[in-house]
């Protein structure tokens, strides 16, 4: 009697771990499809500005996209979203220059990276938020460009990128932005200008930044990294939803809320150079997300 327990319990062990090494072998193919996906895209022709007013625009608009918060000062990389010690996996921020370990992209390899999440290989970029600027008018995506072009090479070199089996589940499950390409519509025809003003349509274009951490609906969630916090809310329901202009342009210019609350590194407001008329038309668009 004895025997046949053991027997029944090492087969039961046994067909488990089988239908689990099944599932996470679906898993891996499955993930590994979609990250080696090519894409078929209409090459968008971007006129790139050289003066200098575009120059100085663009690196507005890239202070406040995130492209400095995760490329560094000089876009050389090494931003660590997933350091080795993470159990999702290894991925650190690109060097993005044209020096030693970074890129060599022409101006249409930089509209298809920035409009549709996509490298030089037409398969999807790791991480990179364009699901959230792919909207940027022809004017302004033209204007980062211009920046982005003219930053001097930086020889380094940042680790490969790879993914560990809970990178991948969370991958499969749609828990992680790991791929930007499966975020973006590729149909969609962007407007040549956007008129800035403070208003809640302006706030809202401006406000794309925000939704790659915050949500569609800027409920906030669960951290993105293991020593970071929750990701609060910031709509109407949240804290922002009940600030003056005045306290919101505090917070985002001291990092400190009008609550007294010191905001994490996580939320790069060093990083942003919002103009006072910017942030109250995001402030506004926040205001009425319920």
């Amino acid at each position: 009697m004895k025997n046949k327990f053991v027997r029944y319990t090492l087969f039961s062990i046994g067909s488990l771990l089988v239908l689990i090494l099944a599932f996470y072998l679906f898993v891996y193919f499955n993930t590994e499809s979609r990250i080696n996906k090519t894409y078929t895209v209409t090459d968008e022709v971007i006129q790139i500005p050289v003066d200098s007013a575009s120059y100085i625009a663009g690196r507005h608009i890239a202070e406040n996209r995130g492209c400095l918060g995760c490329h560094g000062e000089h876009l050389e990389g090494g931003r660590p979203f997933l350091e080795p010690s993470s159990p999702l996996g290894i991925l650190y921020a690109a060097n993005i220059t044209a020096g030693k370990g970074g890129i060599n992209y022409t101006d249409e390899d930089w509209v298809r990276i920035l409009r549709h999440g996509l490298r030089k290989d037409h398969r999807s970029a790791w991480f990179m938020p364009s699901q959230d600027i792919y909207q940027l008018s022809k004017e302004q995506l033209g204007q980062l460009i211009s920046f982005v072009k003219k930053q001097p090479p930086v020889d380094h070199t940042v680790p490969a990128k790879s993914l560990k089996p809970l990178g991948r589940l969370l991958t499969f499950l749609n828990k992680y932005p790991l791929l930007p390409a499966e975020m973006i519509d590729h149909n969609a025809v962007a407007k040549d200008v956007i008129t800035p003003g403070v208003t809640v349509a302006y706030g809202s274009y401006l406000a794309t930044t925000c939704r790659g951490c915050h949500g569609n609906n800027m409920k906030g969630g669960p951290s993105h990294a293991p020593n970071e916090p929750p990701i609060p809310d910031i709509s109407a329901t949240g804290h922002p939803g009940k600030w003056q202009a005045e306290g919101f342009i505090t917070t985002i210019r001291t990092g400190k809320t009008p609550e007294g609350k010191q905001l994490s590194d996580a939320m790069p407001w060093r990083h942003l150079t919002y103009t006072d008329d910017e942030m109250k038309a995001i402030l506004l668009y926040l205001q009425q997300v319920q």
